[in-house]
């Protein structure tokens, strides 16, 4: 936390070196804003006009690891212990069959595709998590497994806002409704800028679980701080900033004008600050996407993307305790206890809530949609009446940014367990969401020691952009 305990007025004539020094040392405004606030200091040229199809995305991640077989790769023809109790149901599409649980997103596949051939090596939830968010396999380690560090690649949303950079006064990535990790660590890698540092970080925006409202407590203004007063430190900052040219603090101060203007035009941003504001919106649109916490993130989520907010990712969480055989999409017990009353009635409701919500207002032609897991689960049932981990196929869904909805890519066995047209490796997923934001495949990142590093070592999958 930087806090400011010098007080300072607008007239700067009375300033001593060692205040100046102190600003300079331990910022302004008493603000915590490690996680979007300091600027690229340079920005690549423009991405070529043949990709870039996509303005904003949202991910939508189905944290713990959803059922490939139990929603959108049905396999009625297999065994009872692979295929499970649930019927396949017919979509708005001929041909295309989801869970019967999902009766709401069955109505709309022609807003999506299908994609049943996703694989990659990583069979535990940390390692898989960092593998799907930043389309870099993790390095296994067994000894830090679950530990981020700023040695981690980094996320997509920061591959992405190091590309760009900040643009239009509003954080280049945002990540909610909180950040995934077990009580003891912070975060499981993955989920911030890894190695680029701070300034790419997502700004994480807290929900509560029983309201399911939102909240940026690390942008509003501390007890005791008006406008007026965050005008008066900005005015200082630039006087201090003429003053301090042959100054040993100018270095400082000049990283933390960039950390301070680009914190003063965020909380001078009507659009950002009132795209959490889900009071806002009608009664309607809020039931539409469900009055649970994961489906007002998924709303939240589209308020900040029609706000200007280049990439968010709304990670699911419990509207209700889990109870026995796992949190989450986690089920490895009970999980047809789990799925018809816990996971995907909020989930079809908020999904179809989010793919209606975008197009009714045509955004969803330029908004690309992400719906994935960190994997699958496993084909056949365990002794729990539960499935496990299974990273050698899942189901996600694409929508948006020109991808052609109403339609499937891929093909699994008739296990549901490997693909056998079609495979989808994590890396050329991630190239193929990058090449839609318009970052090139050539684009390279640099570690903090100076290395080039490939922001992506995948290939854009044509299949997938049509």
């Amino acid at each position: 936390m930087l806090t400011l305990k010098v007080p300072v007025s607008g007239n700067c004539e009375s300033v001593s070196r060692r205040d100046f020094l102190r600003i300079g040392g331990i910022g302004s405004m008493g603000l915590s804003l490690p996680t979007l606030l300091e600027a690229a200091t340079s920005r690549p040229a423009d991405a070529a006009a043949s990709f870039g199809r996509a303005k904003r995305c949202i991910i939508v991640f189905l944290f713990g690891g959803p059922s490939q077989l139990d929603m959108w790769d049905m396999k009625p023809e297999a065994p009872e212990d692979v295929r499970g109790p649930l019927k396949p149901v017919a979509t708005d599409v001929p041909g295309i069959q989801v869970s019967e649980l999902l009766p709401l997103t069955a109505q709309i596949a022609s807003k999506y595709k299908i994609v049943r051939t996703v694989y990659h090596e990583h069979d535990e939830h940390s390692a898989a998590l960092h593998t799907t968010v930043t389309g870099t396999y993790y390095p296994r380690f067994p000894d830090n497994v679950v530990k981020w560090s700023r040695e981690d690649h980094p996320h997509l949303g920061s591959i992405r806002a190091k590309w760009r950079g900040w643009l239009d006064n509003v954080p280049p990535f945002v990540q909610l409704p909180y950040v995934i990790g077990p009580p003891n660590y912070e975060r499981w890698p993955g989920q911030n800028a890894g190695f680029l540092g701070k300034k790419y970080d997502p700004l994480v925006v807290r929900g509560d679980k029983q309201t399911a409202e939102f909240q940026l407590p690390e942008i509003g203004l501390p007890d005791g701080f008006t406008m007026r007063r965050v005008e008066d430190r900005r005015s200082l900052l630039e006087q201090l900033n003429d003053w301090s040219g042959a100054s040993d603090g100018h270095g400082q101060l000049a990283e933390m004008n960039t950390l301070y203007e680009q914190a003063y035009s965020l909380l001078s941003s009507r659009d950002v600050q009132a795209a959490i504001d889900l009071s806002r919106e009608s009664k309607k649109i809020r039931q539409l996407y469900g009055k649970h916490i994961f489906g007002q993130g998924c709303l939240a989520a589209r308020r900040l993307s029609e706000a200007g907010v280049p990439l968010t990712t709304v990670y699911w969480v419990d509207p209700e305790p889990a109870g026995d055989g796992g949190g989450e999409f986690d089920s490895h017990g009970r999980i047809y206890h789990h799925y018809p009353k816990r996971l995907l009635p909020p989930a079809d409701r908020a999904l179809y809530g989010l793919f209606t919500d975008l197009s009714e207002r045509g955004l969803l032609e330029e908004t690309l949609v992400v719906v994935m897991g960190e994997f699958g689960r496993t084909p056949r049932i365990n002794r729990k009446a539960g499935r496990d981990h299974w990273a050698q196929c899942q189901s996600i869904l694409l929508a948006g940014a020109g991808i052609t909805g109403g339609s499937v890519y891929g093909k699994s066995d008739r296990f549901g367990a490997y693909p056998v047209s079609d495979p989808v490796a994590i890396p050329d997923l991630a190239q193929t969401i990058l090449h839609l934001l318009g970052v090139p495949r050539d684009f390279h990142l640099r570690h903090g020691d100076g290395r080039p590093i490939p922001a992506c070592r995948g290939s854009a999958i044509p299949g997938l952009l049509a």
